[in-house]
C-alpha cells in the first residue's frame, strides 16, 4: 500500500498537522509560477488558470464526496473550501473520486513540468519534482492518509475491495 501505518482517525485535521503540506503547496505553487515565467506572461497566465481550474476539478470530482467535506483537509484550500462552490456529492468516495485528485494535481503540475522537460532544466526539475515527491510522501506517509477517516478511499487501510462507489 502506498500509505503510511494508520495512526490516527482524524475527523478534522488541524493546522499544526497541515503546516508541513501548507509550506510545501505555496512553494510548489510559487516555484511553478517561477518556472512558468520563462514562457513570459503568458506562461503565467497559463499556469495560475491551470492552478484555478484544477481546483473545479478537485472540488467537483473528489472534494464533494468526501468525508471531510466543508471540514479541515489534510490539504489546505481543498475540502474546507468546496461547500463555498459544490452541495455535496452522493456518489462517496471511491476509485472515481481518486482519479478526479490525480487529474486536477496533473492540470496543476503539467505546464512546468513541459517547460523543465523542454528547456533541459536539470537542476530546477530535480529541485521541483524533489519538492513534488516530498509533498506526496509527507501527505501519504505521515499526514493526511495515515489519520483519515474515509474508509471508501483506495488508499485508507480501511479499504474494503468493492466498497468504494
Amino acid at each position: 500500500m502506498m500509505t503510511g501505518r494508520r495512526k490516527n482517525y482524524v475527523s478534522q485535521f488541524g493546522f499544526k498537522t497541515k503546516l508541513p503540506i501548507l509550506f510545501l503547496v505555496i512553494l510548489l505553487f510559487f516555484w511553478g509560477l517561477w518556472i512558468s515565467s520563462k514562457l513570459q506572461i503568458t506562461g503565467m497566465a497559463v499556469y495560475l488558470l491551470f492552478w484555478f481550474l484544477s481546483y473545479g476539478v478537485i472540488y467537483a470530482g473528489t472534494c464533494k464526496n468526501c468525508i471531510y467535506y466543508g471540514k479541515s483537509c489534510p490539504i489546505p484550500l481543498e475540502g474546507s473550501c468546496v461547500q463555498h462552490f459544490f452541495r455535496p456529492g452522493r456518489a462517496g468516495f471511491g476509485i472515481q473520486s481518486l482519479l478526479w485528485a490525480v487529474i486536477a494535481y496533473v492540470i496543476r503540475f503539467c505546464l512546468p513540468i513541459f517547460i523543465i522537460i523542454r528547456d533541459q532544466m536539470i537542476i530546477t526539475g530535480m529541485g521541483y519534482l524533489g519538492i513534488l515527491t516530498l509533498f506526496w510522501i509527507i501527505h501519504l506517509g505521515f499526514t493526511g492518509c495515515p489519520n483519515c477517516i474515509n474508509d471508501q478511499c483506495p488508499l485508507n487501510f480501511d479499504y474494503k475491495k468493492g466498497s468504494g462507489k
